[in-house]
């Protein structure tokens, strides 16, 4: 472990700091003339090694600390989010997260020091950390719009660029799609059997409307136009650190109105301010909106274990589950998409190409015996 001691005071009033640390077996040392310096060297020295975080900050010395003023990859972090704007509080949270829980080695490093080899042992780091390919690439984007604005004043370049990143089965608008589990019609009968009444017009709603969580619980009885059978989604519910807000949907394309079959809409309850609302006559909340942890814990789970359904779904599996059973029905791919609020058709087919796969044999079979 590196350590940091402070050097006498000097006639001028400042003084130097030392960083002591052992490189081949030996004690050996540096000395800085910041304090935080010397302890963000320290820090670096404690998660690289010696050698490398001698190799940051002697390899253009002057430059790193001159023109970066002793500007860290955890400081430039620290200074891209505090200036972003028009970005939701749930993102932000997210970032300052990542900052926190997920840069242990380049967080000390010296900005203009950072390499694309220092990325590629992060993201190896990030792997061995039993990240999820998605969010690797969540993780690794955060990071490199970070470093995009550092250039030019404390960049050249953008040593992120370029990153190969782990594949996945999935994108970024869908949620963990490497472990996306789709009922069958028979398994989804049975989880609406085992759901409480109460809940069953919710649980059947979502399951036949592939609609997000959020925005399923951010539905008005005026967003349904039972006449038409067609249900408009504008909003969605989001959870941060200032709570539940009302915010706009993922992303511009899932702004839609979607159809939902007549037998469900005559199931559900028009009479409150939201379309689903908590019960209980008394109890705290009742005929509020819904929020996803309670009905998690206390209608999805108990649900999905009476149900006996192996491995368990989660709720936003309803949503893959609908898009498989529309692709399995022979809805064009490009309904399919635009019905879940896809931003391209390019996502839906990254996210469900395997189960169009069918769709796709049988055209080609359609197209064969018009030659038979």
């Amino acid at each position: 472990m590196a350590s940091v001691r402070p050097g006498p005071l000097l006639a001028d009033g400042t003084r130097k700091w030392q960083v002591r640390y052992r490189i081949g077996g030996r004690q050996s040392s540096l000395t800085l003339g910041d304090e935080q310096e010397a302890y963000d060297f320290a820090a670096l020295v404690d998660a690289v090694g010696p050698q490398r975080a001698l190799d940051a900050h002697h390899v253009d010395t002057e430059r790193i600390r001159g023109a970066n003023n002793g500007m860290t990859v955890d400081k430039w972090l620290g200074i891209h989010i505090d200036g972003l704007t028009g970005v939701k509080q749930y993102t932000l949270d997210k970032y300052r997260e990542y900052r926190a829980n997920d840069f242990p080695a380049l967080g000390p490093m010296p900005l203009a020091a950072l390499t694309e080899a220092d990325i590629a042992e992060w993201v190896r780091w990030l792997e061995a950390k039993k990240n999820k390919p998605k969010t690797i690439k969540n993780k690794h984007g955060f990071l490199s719009g970070a470093l995009g604005k550092a250039i030019p004043k404390h960049l050249a370049t953008n040593p992120a660029a370029g990153t190969r990143l782990p594949r996945h089965t999935g994108t970024g608008d869908e949620s963990d799609t490497d472990d996306m589990r789709m009922l069958t019609t028979t398994e989804f009968d049975a989880l609406l059997a085992a759901t409480s009444e109460y809940w069953r017009p919710m649980v059947l709603f979502m399951g036949r409307s592939g609609a997000r969580w959020g925005e399923v619980a951010a539905l008005k009885p005026t967003d349904v136009d039972r006449k038409n059978g067609t249900v408009r989604i504008r909003r969605a519910w989001e959870y941060s650190t200032k709570g539940y807000t009302i915010g706009s949907t993922k992303t511009v394309r899932s702004d839609r109105t979607i159809n939902v079959a007549t037998k469900v809409l005559e199931q559900l309850d028009y009479t409150g301010e939201w379309l689903f609302t908590n019960s209980g006559r008394g109890r705290r909340g009742a005929g509020g909106a819904v929020r996803y942890q309670n009905f998690r814990r206390n209608v999805w789970i108990p649900a999905v274990t009476a149900a006996k359904l192996d491995p368990a779904p989660t709720p936003h599996d309803l949503r893959h589950s609908c898009a498989s059973w529309m692709i399995g029905a022979g809805v064009p791919i490009a309904i399919v998409s635009r019905h879940l609020g896809h931003e391209s058709i390019k996502i839906t087919m990254d996210v469900y190409g395997d189960v169009a796969r069918d769709s796709f044999a049988q055209a080609a079979d359609a197209l064969d015996k018009l030659w038979d």
